[in-house]
């Protein structure tokens, strides 16, 4: 799959100040499992074709993305593949333009490793891309706006948005837990053939 338009991602910043203070503790474990998008499925007329209408998706147009798997701070690697998936079907006009549980490409960008100096650990991701219904890549940023003159792409503080319940930190590691709801926004305008509702 082809890199975000321009040749830059939308990197997410997970991060987390923890307490200062020195010492290793138990580490973060997952405790969650994530419950997985539900995919549509699509209208079809009498012989079995999916009913579909042209659709423009705005640039700009929000949806969210959920992570699928255990990210931490002590395990996270830069470039590691970050399994995610859109959360709910993305509609334009009551047409379905980008579907849920189609997967949605992201990496890690960078990772601070806890130090015994009482530094936290943080992880950073970057979202590249996801599908549209009629198989076309769809761009994905991390702002609602473009960023001027961020080559690195725009950042987000995960923690201000996630529920405590996804988050956790033992020692100074952080680790966020599947499920963790990530909002995206569609870089560019894009003319879809969405499906019908």
């Amino acid at each position: 799959m082809n890199g975000f338009r321009g040749g830059y991602g939308a990197a997410l910043v997970l991060a987390f100040i923890g307490f200062t203070g020195c010492g290793a503790g138990p580490k973060p474990v997952q405790t969650v499992t994530p419950v997985r998008a539900i995919p549509p499925q699509p209208v079809r007329d009498a012989s079995g074709n999916i009913l579909t209408a042209p659709v423009t998706v705005p640039d700009g147009t929000e949806f969210t993305a959920q992570t699928l798997e255990f990210l931490s701070s002590e395990t996270a690697n830069i470039g590691d593949q970050v399994q995610l998936e859109v959360d709910n079907n993305v509609i334009v006009d009551e047409v379905i333009a980008i579907a849920a549980g189609t997967p949605v490409r992201g990496t890690i960008a960078n990772v601070v490793r806890a130090s015994r100096m009482g530094r936290s650990g943080s992880i950073s991701l970057r979202v590249e891309s996801t599908t549209a219904v009629d198989g076309q890549r769809v761009p994905i940023r991390a702002t609602k706006g473009h960023t001027e003159g961020d080559k690195a792409g725009s950042t987000i503080a995960l923690t201000i948005i996630v529920s405590p319940l996804f988050l956790l930190r033992r020692g100074n590691d952080v680790a966020y837990q599947p499920g963790t709801k990530i909002p995206v926004y569609v870089d560019g305008k894009l003319d879809v053939k969405g499906w019908k509702r």
